[in-house]
């Protein structure tokens, strides 16, 4: 009888073990999902990446220096971030949001050493002389944190993050 109810329980324990292992989903399975365009996508080789995602409305609103309605729930972001094609270091960026009437900012970015936080690598994105920079942290090559003005991480909600995956953009013909 004890080792029936051993071998049930190592049964058991393997198949938690068997559960909990095939629950994560390793880094080579973290492929880009597609995101369709009405217009032609941006290509070329001095496109590093494009990031999608959406965030809660607040704080980012007030940490870019905008405003939003009050019953704002989350924005749409798109990130371009551009490099130099012989360098391959960072030029250039767009950030289109709702933020700003839908104009895209622009402005240079670049990779920065934090030494506050060593969990990956930080990019910092600077749009206006007269405001604070973005930071997005690099969890992986396909995905973005955005961090506030303290280098932190921010917390999302049960529907939105402050995550930007990035995405090929796929050109539709037409709105079916």
């Amino acid at each position: 009888m004890k080792i029936f109810y051993t071998i049930s329980l190592g049964a058991v324990l393997l198949l938690i073990v068997n559960t909990q292992l095939s629950a994560q989903t390793a880094a080579k399975d973290n492929i880009i999902s597609e995101s369709i365009t009405f217009k032609d996508p941006p290509t070329g080789a001095d496109i590093y990446g494009i990031f999608e995602g959406r965030t809660p409305c607040s704080p980012i609103s007030k940490q870019l220096g905008a405003t939003v309605a009050p019953d704002c729930d989350h924005l749409k972001w798109q990130v371009i971030l551009y490099r130099d094609t012989l360098t391959l270091a960072p030029t250039a960026f767009t950030l289109t949001t709702e933020l700003f009437d839908r104009r895209p900012l622009k402005g240079k970015w670049e990779i920065a050493e934090d030494k506050e936080n060593t969990a990956g690598t930080l990019l910092v994105l600077y749009y206006s002389p007269n405001r604070k920079p973005l930071y997005l942290l690099k969890g992986d090559d396909n995905v973005l944190f955005i961090l506030n003005d303290n280098r932190q991480m921010l917390t999302g909600n049960e529907d939105f993050s402050y995550t930007l995956n990035r995405v090929k953009k796929v050109r539709r013909l037409s709105n079916p």
